[in-house]
């Protein structure tokens, strides 16, 4: 291929791959998609038109004029720009003639990719975008080349050479740009984003549900929510829920929040980050979870009992709580919410075993959590029925939740949302129901019977993913429960829905496919979501693993001087594996670095006749300029007027070894006499800069 066209095919690929990463992330239609790749296709072999400049200023005119009318009446400014930027890319594909038009449009291909990043979070924008690096540094090479293949056509050319250039560049710039990354200080919002509304709405997790919402979407398989925690699996109960929104309102149809206590929640200093009021016990079980909610809701989720909520989402944002302990964010933009909460996971028989120090909440603040509607009087009779053999508050609340669960059945089918009192026909004549059903009966029973409750909606605890250790909750973990208050305990939890306990099923292939690609899709998003507290957090891990690391060390050398015989291999098998991995990955790394700076010369060498296939006499040089080098050191500097063969005459007085007479005749069979340099001239060479050094 000659040179001509492979400058021409690398700049289409330029602005393609600008193009696809801008159909990945859905910004354009197929059709528009379609139509654009048939007129890049057909502009290949099309002849370039020679338009005159006062037409193009004409045509410049109308296209801005197209642009404030899309950007007012059609469409918002962003989109407005890409189609802006399509319609120049267009024009300039058939009129490609000076530099000029190539940089604009490689600036139309870096706006495609620049709008792209706007659009989309998935992970197909990193393999796009890492196509676009290796595109525009090839594309950019062969640019600066142009004119010297302009004015010496005859000059040979090697497409594949170019090619392994940009590899190698866009796999260093890959290598530099991560720990620039880590360092770099981070800004928490895109400025393209900043009015992007949120892409989807999940009914059930609003100031106002319906009986019936949360069954909408328990047969959606969206993921809404990833949470990590740093627990041990065996740790987490599989009755563990993440809690969203509490309602305390019941008008036989619905539920709603009264939004007493309203108030904004600031983020506290010295804590960093933002407690959240509630009960506090001595022993507590604190869980962080790194959670990413995907923007469905303004709802904080989180595992109760919360204690802090930490994250770069607590400054800058306004966040609101309640006195039902529900937390929310007004979002400003679209895309996953990142943030960490602290959880005391305390089970509800730890809770009755040993109840935590509790403070008492007014009689007047609870009675909205008695608030009753005109109730059928057969509810009444049948919470009497229920309980009338216990005597306690609590057990009272038990025996209802043992009886829903007992006596009715789960069903997906919303058989009494049509009822004109949905509750009633629940509890007598349906007798089965979802989870928003058997809360709703578990409160107004307990609330009958003078017990204060809350209805809770939020998700059960998800789908484990074993690749990345972290849980895959989706719409259809929707969960209704209840929340009871009494005096001496604060608010237990009640949820009367019959379930089968968790057991994470035997994956299968297809399932072990879609975990995986779950997990590199998590990690692009930790990756694009990595803000301030994950950086504080990912030096603060370093410096752990670097301190605890060299304390096994100290260890390990301790019990060699202790242990004569293979005791301490046994020992040495207890040792975090992961802290070997890291030291024979840091040794690798100098080593690489320091055979790179030592025998940079060589690899040069090889690379050139590996990659450019470039003729012995033109590299051989190289070694040449490394003995001059290393006799320089020495005090022999070759005058600028002498001959290689002069300067070795004149150093033999003075110099003994023979390497540099030795060096000097390879190089003139090599650089005048056109002999090929072997592999083995390679290694005789370095035998002799080796003695050199010495």
């Amino acid at each position: 291929m000659g040179f001509e066209k492979a400058f021409k095919l690398s700049s289409y690929l330029l602005l393609l791959s600008g193009f696809v990463a801008l159909f990945a992330s859905e910004a354009l239609g197929s059709v528009v998609t379609a139509l654009y790749i048939l007129v890049v296709v057909a502009s290949w072999k099309a002849r370039i038109l020679n338009i005159p400049n006062w037409v193009q200023g004409i045509l410049f005119f109308v296209f801005i004029a197209f642009f404030v009318f899309d950007a007012l009446n059609l469409s918002d400014f962003v989109s407005a720009t890409v189609h802006l930027l399509v319609l120049v890319s267009l024009v300039k594909l058939f009129t490609l003639q000076a530099e000029r038009d190539y940089l604009i449009l490689y600036s139309v291909s870096f706006g495609f990719l620049l709008f792209a990043s706007a659009y989309t979070i998935s992970v197909s924008f990193l393999a796009v975008l890492v196509l676009y690096i290796f595109s525009s540094i090839l594309t950019f090479i062969l640019f600066e080349s142009k004119k010297a293949y302009e004015a010496n056509r005859s000059a040979h050319f090697s497409l594949k050479g170019y090619a392994h250039v940009a590899l190698g560049i866009t796999v260093l710039i890959i290598l530099i740009s991560i720990p620039i990354f880590v360092v770099i200080p981070r800004v928490s919002l895109g400025f393209f984003q900043l009015n992007r509304p949120m892409d989807v709405h999940v009914s059930g997790f609003s100031d106002k549900v319906n009986l019936g919402d949360i069954g909408q979407i328990l047969v959606n398989s969206e993921v809404v929510m990833r949470a990590k925690l740093d627990t041990a699996l065996e740790n987490i109960s599989p009755k563990l829920k993440w809690r969203g929104i509490a309602l305390d309102y019941y008008d036989t149809r619905s539920w709603s929040n009264t939004r007493v206590g309203f108030h904004r929640i600031y983020r506290d200093g010295r804590l960093g980050g933002i407690p959240v009021s509630r009960d506090r016990r001595s022993n507590e079980f604190l869980v962080r979870q790194d959670i990413l909610l995907e923007p469905f809701s303004n709802v904080i989720f989180g595992a109760p009992q919360m204690v802090l909520l930490t994250g770069e989402v607590v400054s800058g944002n306004f966040l609101f709580a309640d006195d039902n302990d529900s937390i929310g964010i007004y979002r400003q933009g679209q895309g996953a919410l990142r943030y960490v909460v602290y959880s005391d996971l305390i089970t509800r028989e730890e809770q009755l075993a040993h109840p935590p120090e509790v403070a008492a909440i007014p009689e007047v603040a609870l009675q909205r959590y008695l608030q009753l509607p005109d109730l059928d009087p057969q509810i009444y009779r049948l919470a009497e029925e229920m309980t009338e053999k216990q005597d306690s508050r609590l057990d009272k609340a038990l025996a209802i939740e043992y009886f829903l669960k007992g006596n009715y059945g789960y069903s997906l089918d919303n058989l009494s949302a049509k009822a004109e009192d949905p509750l009633y026909d629940f509890l007598m004549e349906t007798k089965a129901g979802h989870c928003e059903y058997f809360a709703t009966a578990q409160a107004v029973l307990m609330r009958t019977l003078g017990i204060p409750t809350r209805v809770v909606n939020g998700f059960r605890l998800g789908e484990y993913n074993e690749f990345s250790n972290y849980f895959i909750v989706r719409q259809s973990d929707a969960h209704s429960w209840v929340e009871g208050y009494f005096p001496d305990l604060g608010w237990v939890e009640f949820d009367s829905t019959p379930s089968i306990d968790f057991v994470q099923p035997r994956l299968s292939f297809s399932r072990s496919f879609n975990q995986f690609l779950d997990a590199m899709d998590m990690f692009w998003t930790e990756i694009i979501t990595f803000d301030r507290v994950s950086q504080i957090g990912f030096f603060r891990s370093v410096r752990f693993n670097f301190r605890d690391t060299w304390t096994r060390i100290s260890d390990l050398s301790m019990e060699l001087t202790e242990f004569s015989d293979l005791e301490w291999l046994i020992r040495f098998k207890a040792w975090d594996v992961s802290k070997v991995l890291y030291l024979v990955l840091g040794s690798l790394i100098i080593a690489i670095v320091w055979a790179f700076r030592r025998y940079r010369r060589y690899f040069r060498i090889v690379y050139k006749q590996w990659f450019f296939k470039q003729e012995s006499s033109r590299i051989a040089p190289e070694y040449y300029l490394e003995m001059l080098d290393l006799l320089n050191r020495k005090g022999f500097e070759k005058q600028a007027a002498e001959t290689p063969h002069e300067f070795v005459k004149r150093i033999q007085l003075e110099f003994d070894p023979p390497e540099p007479a030795f060096i000097t005749q390879l190089y003139y069979r090599n650089r005048f006499g056109n002999i090929p340099l072997r592999t083995s001239d390679l290694s005789q060479v370095y035998g002799w800069l080796k003695e050199l050094r010495r």
